[in-house]
């Protein structure tokens, strides 16, 4: 096979949370692009609806529904419906996720703690579980990338107070990352994640506000700048298709050097 075709995704079908708006919007275009069919869900159902047309204009199918991601009994007939229409899930990218809203742990709420932990990392572990057995039983392996920060690698320079509740999310996402790929091996079923660092997103559009914190930023940056929405489209491909085929547990940082420093 030509270089070039390994990162082709035609005849597969994709799973994308989170997906109406910011990174999961593009991730979903970018499996397309690709050639993949994706269904994807969010809880922002008119965003939700005009990425299925976007993704339609490129002649690939689509699915959205409204599904809240921390709730197991929305995402089981969610997948179900899936394997349903499209007859198959080849790859599953579980980015739904929320930041903690800068509170200083010594002031948060356990709501405010159980609803971080359930979207961002308690989530994919749903979501892993309902499209791993669909991918077990069809024997034909799969591929899962999980979104996880550089906030759970690292205490954050920029923001090293208020961030614990996040940085615990992301940091167990890194390690169920890896516990799915050691048990999932055995059925050829990949299990990597992505580290992004300060993207432009809604997910940061607060931030983004002060200058101050946008000066410090690319300040420490080796970039200079923050990602783009669209930068993590061509990983999320390498690691949906067989040109990642020998490749499983990993955590790739994409964060313009920020965690070389």
């Amino acid at each position: 096979m030509k270089s070039l075709d390994l990162f082709k995704l035609d005849g597969k079908v994709a799973i994308v949370t989170g997906a109406a708006r910011g990174l999961g919007k593009h991730i979903a275009i970018g499996l397309a692009e690709a050639g993949a069919d994706v269904c994807f869900c969010d809880l922002l159902e008119e965003e939700g609806r005009q990425v299925q047309k976007e993704i339609e204009t490129l002649g690939r199918r689509a699915y959205f529904q409204k599904v809240n991601v921390t709730k197991s009994e929305e995402i089981e007939p969610f997948v179900q419906t899936v394997q349903s229409k499209f007859g198959r899930i080849d790859i599953l990218v579980n980015n739904a996720g929320m930041e903690s809203e800068g509170v200083a742990i010594e002031t948060v709420d356990d709501s405010l703690w159980q609803k971080i932990i359930e979207t961002n990392m308690s989530s994919m572990f749903y979501f892993s579980k309902a499209v791993g057995k669909e991918m077990i039983a069809r024997g034909e392996g799969g591929c899962i990338i999980n979104m996880s920060s550089i906030s759970g690698l690292i205490i954050s320079k920029i923001f090293p107070r208020h961030n614990v509740t996040y940085g615990v999310s992301k940091a167990g996402v890194a390690h169920l990352t890896r516990g799915l790929a050691s048990e999932w091996a055995q059925y050829n079923i990949r299990v990597n994640a992505i580290a992004p660092g300060y993207m432009v997103t809604p997910n940061t559009q607060t931030s983004r506000k002060f200058p101050e914190i946008v000066a410090r930023l690319t300040e420490m940056t080796p970039m200079k700048r923050y990602g783009r929405e669209d930068e993590l489209k061509g990983i999320t491909v390498f690691l949906a298709s067989e040109a990642s085929s020998y490749m499983t547990g990993s955590i790739l940082v994409i964060d313009g050097g920020n965690t070389i420093w």
